[in-house]
């Protein structure tokens, strides 16, 4: 009953779905006011039998109910609840459906407020959210559906892989997901402001929220899953380039780049066609790492295995990109506006440097990312490995940090001469001072004689404009509300510049021993000694561990290998890791012998709490700084915008 009640609410969504597509891209088209709202309110029935859609799968996974060929797929009766809760998005078809819930919901919430943009405008955006929403219920329907039965219903499932018996499982695949699906909700209503031939701010006002949840989500999910990589890989890194990696980090830096010059519309008029241009893009590399992912061409950890899902997102990417395409064409004549080029030194200026180092890193990944795909159908394969990317796109990232610690400090239009070199003695002078202590330390790496200097120029920015704000102690709770955005866009930068000294130091300064102990044995990294007191085997419920006992200081570390003979004898690596802020001392257990000797990789990487902590203080100071009624800043753009659009 579950399967057969769980396709019909997925087809039940896509006539719905399709339906609102239709009737709201007619109705923007006549401008007819009544047929928008049926067509928003057939969007929301769609999203209604999404929702219950998803309710009944995974009512199906905590019921065991192993008739279905998802469940039995992704679940056994060994499993914790959580995961197999968390099994709804573990698997291509259940994280495919919770994609398309996300999006329904979040483009539900997107539509209730959108009337205010005006007849056309609103039509056009219901019509672009269906039509995506009902692109994923015929993948859904037709080709991947998570409800499928099987013939005879086996008593226990195949399992959870591994990897996925994690709490990271509870966390990162959920969030980054979401994020890919936010996407959605800014290029929904930057196509319908073309169609309606409204490239005015209105849109980015109404989505701005949305746009940086999107980013937001991404953030989140790309240091989670960081942070996943570290403590379950094994390999003592958290990010290698990964082509699965790549293609969720190219959306975070479109976006990046658009949630800045976006401002610069808002405030001065300008950057219209890079608004576009950014948010477009961001939604095609979207599809474009959908497809990646979910077609298998690519070798990752990440990857799902190779379905006939691919050619259906290759088609779909193919279609956004003549679209969009042909919306740009069309409607290039009104996104210039005849407005004379920024001044290279001035905020403008320094948005749109901005813009088009992000762009080029974007360009460095893209390419790394698809050599293999493109140099494997002429012949040759080719793979591109951590040098390229270093190489690449490393200087592109040190010249972003010294935009941010100039950028915010430079005035719009064009900047005077002594004043922006009074202001920038700060961030300057930090730098230098930095620089010389690192020298005087005895550090002779070029890279890090650069990175650190301008993360902390970055730092130095940041506490220089909140040093501004508290000079009027009895004005500042009224100074931090009224400009929330921009101390809270400060607020992000610093959490930026902790995150990035976290990578700087573990990566510069990263040791590493791999070494072989007989009980009583000791080894001494970096000036952390570790004693090997032997080994222990246990049996847990679905899985036996094979455990090296590593005393350090007062505490006992446990790196093991645990082998799910359930699984086919699969086995995954346990690390352990003693965290301080200052440095993570981190043991991988590679192998015990008959007599008892034990084999070690020993990592010491330092700071590495500084990124998950930076990560932590990007989104809170992106919370709080839009956080509250912007009614009052919605109302300041749409006096801007011509009564006759409206």
């Amino acid at each position: 009953m579950l399967g057969y009640l769980g396709a019909g609410t997925l087809l039940a969504a896509l006539v719905m779905g399709g339906f609102s597509a239709v009737l709201s891209f007619w109705a923007g088209w006549q401008q007819n006011a009544v047929m928008v709202q049926v067509g928003r309110r057939a969007f929301y029935a769609a999203t209604a039998m999404i929702v219950l859609a998803g309710a009944v799968l995974e009512w199906a996974l905590l019921s065991h109910d192993f008739s279905l060929a998802y469940v039995t797929e992704h679940t056994d009766l060994s499993v914790p609840t959580a995961l197999v809760a968390a099994g709804f998005y573990g698997g291509q078809e259940g994280s495919l459906l919770y994609w398309v819930l996300v999006l329904g919901v979040l483009g539900s919430v997107s539509l209730v407020a959108s009337a205010s943009l005006g007849v056309r405008l609103a039509a056009y955006a219901a019509g672009v959210l269906a039509a995506i929403v009902s692109f994923f219920l015929i993948v859904l329907v037709i080709v991947a559906s998570p409800f499928d039965l099987l013939l005879v219903t086996p008593p226990d499932g195949l399992g959870l892989n591994p990897i996925l018996r994690d709490g990271g499982m509870l966390i990162h695949p959920p969030v980054v997901l979401a994020g890919f699906a936010s996407f959605a909700i800014p290029f929904s209503f930057a196509a319908a402001a073309l169609l309606a031939g409204r490239p005015d701010e209105a849109w980015i006002a109404h989505t701005r929220r949305f746009a940086l949840m999107a980013w937001s989500l991404q953030t989140a999910g790309l240091v989670l899953g960081m942070w996943w990589a570290y403590h379950v890989l094994g390999w003592g890194g958290y990010w290698g380039w990964d082509p699965v990696e790549n293609v969720a980090l190219m959306p975070w830096l479109a976006t990046t780049a658009y949630l800045h010059s976006s401002q610069v519309q808002e405030k001065r008029g300008r950057f219209r066609a890079w608004n576009f241009g950014l948010v477009i893009l961001a939604f095609l590399l979207v599809i474009f790492g959908t497809f990646i992912v979910r077609s298998g061409i690519v070798q990752s950890v990440h990857s799902f295995a190779v379905s006939d899902i691919g050619p259906w997102f290759l088609a779909f990417l193919f279609i956004c990109i003549v679209f969009s395409g042909v919306l740009l064409a069309a409607r290039s004549g009104s996104l210039g506006g005849g407005v004379e080029p920024a001044a290279p030194v001035s905020k403008e200026g320094a948005f749109v440097l901005q813009n088009l180092l992000l762009i080029g890193v974007v360009a460095v990944v893209l390419w790394g990312t698809v050599l293999p795909l493109i140099s494997g159908m002429l012949g040759q394969q080719r793979v591109v490995g951590v040098a390229y990317y270093e190489r690449a796109a490393g200087p592109l990232f040190l010249v972003l940090l010294a935009v941010m610690a100039a950028g915010p400090l430079l005035p719009w239009r064009r900047a005077a001469g002594r004043a922006s070199i009074r202001a920038l003695i700060w961030p300057a002078g930090v730098a230098a001072i930095v620089l010389v202590a690192l020298a005087f330390l005895g550090v002779r790496s070029i890279p890090a004689l650069v990175a650190l200097p301008l993360v902390a120029g970055v730092a130095a920015t940041c506490f220089t404009q909140y040093a501004r704000l508290g000079r009027g102690w009895s004005r500042l709770p009224g100074m931090l509300v009224r400009r929330r955005r921009r101390y809270g866009a400060y607020l992000a930068h610093l959490g930026l510049a902790v995150l990035v000294t976290g990578i700087a130091a573990s990566h510069f300064w990263q040791q590493e021993k791999a070494v072989t102990l007989a009980p009583g044995e000791q080894v001494t990294v970096a000036g952390y000694t570790l004693t090997y007191s032997g080994s222990e085997s246990r049996q847990l419920a679905d899985h036996t561990e094979l455990v090296g006992l590593m005393q350090f200081g007062t505490s006992t570390l446990e790196p093991g290998r645990a082998t799910y003979a359930g699984l086919g004898g699969q086995s995954l690596t346990h690390v352990a890791i003693s965290t301080t802020p200052l440095a993570d001392v981190y043991v991988v257990l590679t192998g015990i012998d008959e007599a008892g000797s034990a084999s070690f990789r020993i990592f010491v990487n330092p700071l590495v709490t500084w990124i998950w902590a930076g990560g932590a203080i990007i989104i809170v100071g992106v919370v709080l700084g839009n956080a509250g009624e912007r009614a009052a800043e919605l109302a300041a753009v749409r006096r801007r915008v011509p009564a006759l659009a409206r």
